[in-house]
């Protein structure tokens, strides 16, 4: 269901009253909210999504780290990025034998988002897909970003693509693109990425 203008800006406020935030909230405060809320593919590419399930794509959850920031009056933009995304996540011992495969070998076609945030010595690139939980696991992940610089990417760009508002749709759209067989194995590496996070994680702390 869409939400009125006043509706969208009462689920931001509550999203900071959640995490102990306010509206003189930061922008590292307001990224590692993010950041730390578990990762996972629930209910589609929305903010709404994200904060009523604490759980969220790069997609969803960037969507909300964008839109929070522009709340609190920061200048914020969604970037979209393709690349490899198992070529840049380290193969764990406790994750299945065939999830480990897609790690080592890569060749997963995908579509990254991370924000550009405005800040006041220029552009930053945030990227709050990944947690705690799976940093310590060997993710490239942004524990300790304290505002200076451009976060680590969750994944190496190979074509750095649009700024658009409405991402769910343009990211259809990309992946509408792709080949057969390069949709059933991102399909199936990120079924199998999902599950393992969930099992390995507990939902809580997972980006």
């Amino acid at each position: 269901m869409d939400l009125s203008k006043d509706q969208y800006t009462h689920l931001l406020t509550g999203f900071l009253d959640r995490h102990g935030l306010h509206e003189n909230a930061t922008t590292v405060d307001v990224f590692h909210a993010v950041r730390n809320i578990a990762y996972g593919r629930v209910g589609g590419r929305s903010a709404e999504a994200v904060i009523q399930h604490n759980m969220g794509s790069c997609s969803g959850k960037h969507i909300l780290l964008r839109d929070v920031l522009r709340h609190l009056n920061q200048s914020a933009d969604v970037e979209t990025v393709r690349g490899d995304f198992a070529a840049a996540i380290p193969p764990h011992p406790t994750m299945p034998e065939e999830l480990q495969a897609f790690c080592r070998q890569g060749g997963i076609t995908d579509f990254h988002n991370y924000v550009v945030w405005k800040s006041p010595a220029g552009e930053i690139k945030l990227d709050a897909t990944w947690p705690d939980g799976l940093i310590a696991k060997g993710f490239p992940g942004n524990r300790d970003w304290d505002g200076n610089g451009d976060t680590r990417l969750a994944l190496e760009p190979e074509n750095v693509l649009d700024r658009v508002e409405e991402i769910p749709s343009y990211k259809a759209f990309l992946l509408g693109q792709l080949g057969r067989d390069q949709i059933y194995e991102r399909e199936k590496f990120l079924t199998l990425l999902t599950d393992w996070v969930a099992t390995t994680e507990n939902g809580g702390g997972v980006s």
